[in-house]
């Protein structure tokens, strides 16, 4: 045990095969028979005389409502990496060690139209030393962005942008148009008081 009062003990897959085979009130031959496996196989496996892969062992703890989880020093669990993160063109996921950004999040040292001739980026990411003193400042981000994420955030900035222009209309309403009839056909007529078109007057335009 740790200073933590945690098991410093390699993980011992065929000891929790057994562990999930009590839980589940199974025998040998029943947990075969529900996984399509053979009694040895079953036997072996928890007598640690082959090493079982890890989607076998899932297998097994499912039977018995269990499941395999990573955690971090503070005994949190670490969830993996999400299946829609954001890849390259190529349908490529972008390396894992690196910190990828989303579209939108444009490094500033990028300069004027780097990738011309070239499609849209569809993230960014920054070199080591430029992306340690980023995470100096803000911490290492949890995970690449993903495709639902950006798809969110977007549709975020939509709902705040329509939120701002209806706080800023109920405080200074857009005044009702007060055109003639005759301006619709072209542009404001020189009597219209309203001049919602300012230089687009009838008369300072060539009629065809």
């Amino acid at each position: 045990m740790d200073a933590q009062g945690r098991s410093t003990e390699d993980f011992d897959a065929a000891r929790y095969a057994a562990r999930a085979r009590r839980v589940a009130d199974l025998s040998q031959r029943e947990l075969a028979e529900l996984l399509g496996l053979s009694r040895a196989t079953v036997g072996r496996i928890e007598s640690g005389a082959v090493r079982v892969d890890i989607a076998t062992l899932a297998s097994i703890l499912t039977v018995a409502g269990l499941r395999l989880a990573v955690l971090d020093h503070s005994g949190a669990e670490v969830p993996p990496i999400p299946v829609d993160v954001l890849r390259d063109h190529a349908g490529r996921r972008l390396p894992s060690h690196l910190d990828a950004r989303p579209p939108v999040d444009e490094p500033a040292d990028r300069g004027i139209d780097p990738r011309r001739g070239r499609p849209p980026a569809l993230a960014w990411f920054e070199q080591r030393d430029r992306r340690q003193r980023r995470r100096a400042r803000r911490g290492t981000p949890a995970d690449h962005p993903t495709v639902s994420g950006v798809r969110e955030e977007k549709a975020a900035a939509r709902r705040r942008a329509l939120e701002a222009a209806a706080a800023r209309e109920a405080v200074s309403p857009t005044p009702e148009c007060q055109c003639l009839d005759d301006c619709f056909e072209r542009a404001c007529l020189a009597s219209c008081t309203c001049q919602c078109e300012p230089g687009r007057s009838i008369w300072t335009r060539t009629t065809s």
